[in-house]
């Protein structure tokens, strides 16, 4: 039986092949799986042993740190995510759209300042990074990648962080980008230059943007994830609630691409 959770905005009656698969009530002891709410908290080993027959576990959402991978792997819970349809979530253009208007939004803080002629750098060579570096183009302005995981297509991180008038962190959260942005980077940033995040709070070293911020109050900041939404917006950061990917389109497509995966591999 599969419970599903997720926000799901199409009429499931337009699609009689998934809703067999929503059931209005569970036996716990029947759920072999479960189709979480990536924004319904974090998901720990006491959750999954409601489930002693839980054998998948599901979120129609790129990032997984609100599961306890490391519970699933000893309970034998296999996780699926966005990730694992690349083809599917290069349909998805909600965050990057949203990427973009938070960088728009941060140039004009005041003093405003307009995007053409600006040099952007861009951490995350996926797909929201990539729409970024299009767009950019458009606005007659120079985009710049560091990817850990494309180091060949990159600029030195440090380069990027003392050159570029915007800095955009829109990649994924993994042991290689985990506090990857630390405070000396922060503090090598122009005069007057823009920070946005959209990928994960735990990417940036947050502590250290909390005393750069007091330090230097000539740098805008645009967050849609971070653990310390008050104190930032107190320091005139743009802070919104984790809502980059968060349209009517893309809560419809990933909930559409997760179940197609479980529909292909699973049930």
């Amino acid at each position: 039986m599969l419970l599903f959770e997720a926000p799901l905005d199409f009429d499931p009656a337009v699609f009689a092949e998934y809703r067999a698969w929503m059931p209005e009530t569970h036996d716990p002891g029947q759920v072999t799986v479960w189709v979480c709410d990536p924004l319904g908290g974090e998901i720990a080993e006491l959750h999954l042993m409601q489930f002693q027959n839980l054998k998948v576990l599901a979120t129609p959402s790129t990032g997984t740190d609100h599961i306890d991978a490391f519970a699933c792997k000893r309970l034998g819970v296999k996780v699926l995510s966005l990730l694992d349809d690349r083809q599917g979530l290069e349909t998805i253009s909600a965050s990057a759209e949203f990427t973009f208007k938070l960088l728009l939004d941060a140039l004009r803080l005041l003093p405003g300042r307009e995007l053409q002629g600006k040099k952007v750098g861009i951490v995350g060579r996926g797909r929201i990074g990539r729409r970024l570096l299009h767009w950019l183009s458009a606005f007659e302005a120079s985009g710049f990648f560091y990817d850990p995981a494309w180091l060949a297509w990159s600029k030195p991180l440090d380069w990027l962080f003392a050159n570029c008038d915007a800095m955009v962190i829109c990649c994924t959260l993994n042991d290689s980008t985990r506090g990857l942005i630390t405070g000396d980077l922060l503090r090598s940033m122009k005069r007057g230059a823009v920070l946005v995040n959209t990928a994960r709070a735990k990417v940036v070293v947050e502590t250290a943007l909390l005393s750069v911020t007091n330090e230097r109050p000539d740098i805008r900041v645009a967050v849609d994830v971070t653990d310390y939404p008050e104190q930032l917006a107190a320091r005139g950061a743009i802070v919104t609630p984790h809502i980059a990917g968060n349209t009517f389109e893309s809560r419809t497509k990933a909930a559409r691409i997760i179940l197609n995966l479980l529909k292909g591999a699973t049930l």
